[in-house]
């Protein structure tokens, strides 16, 4: 799971949430849930509707490899996730989104480095493409296409990134649980 990302990161996080929002420890721990539960529901979402290269894209650009086209702040993905991460601090902590907004810009690029991170070292090479992606994902890269391209009906590729995100651990997979359960692994 995101779990052993977050808790990689959580002190640097943490550290420049309180330092650039002025918001105190205790709201700025309270923000890294709402975080996890943001990249998690971002990255099903990708994945349903098929934009496995709007996640690479995403991930090449957290680890300072995006392409001309902006870079992570640009990214579709990344915007989807930023959004609701914002929607989700000021809806449960009641903080106005100014400081949403930059505790949003301060605490996702950490984290999305680290996945990013993760899934480069996966691959042959220092770059990240959708096999490295797939890799550090534990993912058959044909299996998933074969989903997105009409190899499957929507049921079977949601229950797909519901695996891959650790939300339905089955008897051929980790109990800690697909995607995230994968790259936290690569991170101990």
């Amino acid at each position: 799971m995101l779990d052993s990302i977050m808790g990689a990161v959580k002190g640097q996080v943490l550290s420049a949430i309180t330092e650039k929002t002025g918001l105190d420890a205790g709201q700025a721990e309270q923000a890294l849930p709402l975080a996890q539960e943001s990249i998690t529901e971002g990255i099903t979402s990708a994945i349903s509707g098929g934009n496995v290269d709007g996640i690479v894209g995403m991930l090449k650009s957290a680890v300072g490899g995006g392409d001309a086209g902006g870079g992570l702040l640009q990214n579709m993905v990344y915007k989807g996730i930023a959004g609701n991460f914002i929607s989700k601090i000021t809806g449960s902590m009641g903080v106005d989104s100014g400081i949403a907004g930059t505790l949003s810009s301060v605490a996702l690029p950490m984290i999305m480095n680290k996945i990013g991170g993760a899934t480069q070292e996966a691959g042959d090479t220092d770059g990240i493409d959708a096999g490295s992606m797939m890799g550090a994902l534990g993912l058959d890269a044909g299996s998933l296409l074969g989903g997105l391209t009409g190899g499957g009906g929507a049921g079977d590729l949601l229950g797909k990134a519901a695996g891959m995100l650790g939300g339905a651990a089955d008897a051929g997979k980790d109990a800690g649980g697909g995607l995230m359960g994968k790259i936290g692994g690569m991170l101990k």
